[in-house]
């Protein structure tokens, strides 16, 4: 006891109030998460984002129907990839297609010959085909797909095509077309793109040009 008759402990009476009162509180958040129902969805989006942050790639969750790209998780592109290797192995023995697996999609690239006459952005019923394979694949799958159409560095400066720009746009567009009014893709997952002789994946003969250098490719966009 103090000299004045006072309890010296009495001024601290109230942290026994308060950490009551904090405890309770607690109690009360722990019944009420316990008997609340977890939206899995938004969990699973969460941790999925949280874990693309922590990796450093950005990660967006898929809306069915909705036009949004596919979670680029390392399997995606690797299912992608075996899933068309086995529905165009015969292309693929053939020479016809190559596939590649980048950071952002997958790329299938077609030589020009195969899709088109030289100079001509009508399709051939071979290049029909191929993209028949192709559409029934990729479908069903929310991602984007893309168009390229790609020339060497030879001038064409026909009366149709006065330069590479324009052929290349128009036999994109030939391929984008295909897709949706013949086999029914939404064309708001599809663009057509013209590159010109401009990303040329070989040296360009001044004389010859590079018949490598002149292809169509179809990217479907995992990122």
């Amino acid at each position: 006891m103090s000299g004045n008759g006072h309890d010296s402990g009495g001024n601290l009476r109230w942290l026994l109030t308060y950490a009551d009162m904090i405890t309770l509180l607690l109690a009360f958040f722990v019944i009420m998460y316990a008997i609340s129902k977890v939206d899995v969805k938004k969990y699973d989006a969460m941790a999925l984002s949280l874990r693309g942050a922590f990796k450093g790639s950005a990660v967006s969750p898929v809306t069915p129907g909705g036009g949004e790209r596919l979670l680029p998780s390392p399997d995606i592109g690797l299912q992608l990839v075996q899933t068309l290797q086995e529905g165009l192995k015969e292309d693929l023995r053939a020479g016809l297609v190559q596939i590649d697996r980048g950071p952002d999609g997958v790329r299938l690239r077609f030589q020009d010959a195969i899709f088109f006459e030289r100079g001509k952005a009508e399709l051939r019923g071979e290049a029909r085909q191929i993209l028949d394979k192709v559409a029934g694949i990729i479908a069903d799958l929310p991602n984007r797909v893309e168009a390229e159409g790609h020339t060497d560095s030879l001038p064409i400066r026909s009366a149709q095509f006065p330069s590479n720009w324009e052929l290349s746009v128009a036999r994109a567009t030939a391929v984008v077309r295909y897709l949706v009014e013949t086999r029914g893709l939404s064309p708001v997952r599809l663009a057509a793109r013209g590159l010109g002789e401009h990303q040329s994946l070989f040296p360009n003969d001044p004389i010859r040009g590079e018949p490598r250098n002149r292809r169509v490719e179809i990217r479907i966009v995992t990122r």
